[in-house]
């Protein structure tokens, strides 16, 4: 029994496709809008004598969803102190702390991330994600005098070098007032902002600004949007900093490496590295990509049960050769370390769909639109978990060249107990919020062998900054070494 058909939708019907049952699945649904959802199935052979193995690998990976188990997220939460919340970036850029989680659980730290990460990372081969953050914090006025946040949530499918008024972008306008028609004024430039269709309440806490309108806009301007945004908007730095956006931050709140625009938060494990520290990993052990953080990534999650947390999608754009890179270091026995829980869900990600190309699941013959669902691969695990990150990456861009670009979108969710990591050994990445999924993304990076939220409280003890400003974190796989600690 699950309360919500939201998660039914996301985690059944992908099971049920990309299990690939030879006989069709008899169902039962019954929707009790007071207590949710029962399910009830049986597969059945028709004249067949016998039900095969992908029946039965269809049924297990039904059970992996529906036999209990729940995520409690009390179980991932720690108490945040207001003072270990960092308001701005370390000075200079790379002069943060580093706490490392070694493969055998043991902690360490690191006063100066940029004199330890070069070393800490040797023989490994580095993956980026090279998005760049949009000045996507705009004002709107209602008409009646008072000017609002409008924020745009959504840059990821938006091409930024074509006018405004060739899109329509998911937005949140701070006011419960919005509806279809509505036409608002931006103060700066003077351009409509029209409100084409409504999607909801946007949930924010009353200190962040309080809930807005998760809507769909456009604005009437024949101005690019990348040059909008540049003159009319301002750094959509993270609410929870409660402070205005200052001018540091257009270039503290960007990474070094970042190149392509789209994305309306940073993904912000990069903004620890410096050109200094790129050129010690050096040029031939790094790989980019690129996936366009929504504001999405500041939603907490509110179910008790993480399982029926409505995971945002989000975009990504990756170079073929970028990928055939990846590949070739993985054939020479390197490592995979991944800058950031946005290129770790990027590859994760990729993994699975060459998964659904291997095994010839509809949907993915077009390279160009790739989609992964929130809990799909679970019913991709349980036929053949031998499939290796060469094998389905190499399905992925077969007959593809070089220049070539993989698109699509992820709503890939990591769970702790449950996820098996098939790309990345070791991970960089920073203190995140209690409430948030890359809590679970962390912890079951690190398995049972390490308790996340114990790991925060000593760091918080020891004056470690959190969140999108804060310190830093390398994370190795249990039972992966780093190659600079094989020596």
């Amino acid at each position: 029994m699950f309360t919500d058909t939201i998660f039914i939708r996301a985690s059944f019907s992908p099971l049920c496709l990309h299990s690939s049952p030879d006989h069709h699945a008899n169902m039962k649904i019954a929707h009790k809008c007071v207590n949710g959802v029962d399910l009830e199935m049986e597969l059945f052979s028709f004249e067949a004598k016998e039900l095969t193995q992908k029946d039965f690998d269809a049924a297990r990976a039904i059970d992996l969803v529906y036999a209990g188990n729940p995520i409690n997220m009390k179980d991932y939460s720690y108490d945040l102190q207001q003072e270990s919340i960092a308001l701005f970036p370390a000075e200079p850029r790379g002069s943060s702390k580093l706490l490392r989680v070694n493969s055998n659980g043991q902690v360490s730290y690191f006063e100066h991330f940029g004199n330890n990460i070069s070393s800490l990372l040797e023989g490994c081969h580095v993956v980026f994600n090279n998005s760049r953050v949009l000045d996507a914090r705009l004002a709107v006025d209602l008409g009646d005098g008072n000017e609002v946040e409008l924020m745009l949530l959504d840059l990821g499918n938006v091409d930024p070098a074509l006018p405004c008024s060739d899109h329509r972008i998911q937005s949140m306008i701070r006011s419960d007032k919005v509806k279809v028609g509505d036409v608002y004024s931006e103060p700066v430039s003077g351009a409509k902002v029209e409100v084409m269709d409504m999607r909801g309440i946007w949930e924010e806490e009353e200190e962040s600004g309080g809930n807005g309108s998760d809507c769909v806009v456009r604005i009437h301007s024949n101005d690019v949007i990348s040059d909008f945004l540049s003159v009319n908007g301002s750094v959509p730095i993270p609410p929870y900093l409660h402070r205005e956006a200052v001018e540091s931050d257009k270039e503290r709140y960007n990474n070094v490496y970042a190149k392509d625009g789209g994305s309306v938060a940073a993904p912000t494990a990069g903004l620890h590295f410096t050109d200094e520290s790129l050129e010690e990993l050096g040029e031939s052990n790094i790989s980019s990509l690129t996936l366009h953080v929504g504001a999405g990534t500041f939603m907490p999650v509110r179910s008790e049960d993480a399982r029926e947390h409505a995971m945002h999608a989000e975009h990504f754009y990756v170079n073929v050769g970028e990928l055939r890179s990846i590949v070739k270091a993985m054939e020479a026995g390197k490592p995979i370390a991944v800058v950031g829980t946005t290129s770790t869900r990027t590859l994760e990600s990729l993994y699975w769909l060459g998964v659904k190309r291997l095994r010839g699941i509809s949907g993915n013959d077009d390279t160009k639109q790739l989609e992964l669902g929130q809990f799909e691969w679970r019913g991709l695990s349980v036929a053949d978990p031998s499939i290796t990150a060469v094998t389905s990456f190499k399905a992925l861009i077969d007959g593809m060249s070089d220049d070539e670009i993989l698109i699509g979108q992820t709503s890939l969710m990591i769970t702790p107990n449950s996820y098996n990591f098939k790309v990345i050994d070791h991970l960089v990445t920073n203190f995140h919020a209690p409430d948030s999924t890359l809590m679970l993304l962390v912890s079951a990076f690190l398995g049972k062998q390490n308790d996340v939220t114990t790991i925060y409280e000593e760091a918080q003890n020891r004056g470690y900054r959190f969140l999108s400003f804060g310190d830093a974190c390398l994370f190795s796989r249990p039972g992966v070494k780093l190659p600079s600690e094989r020596k």
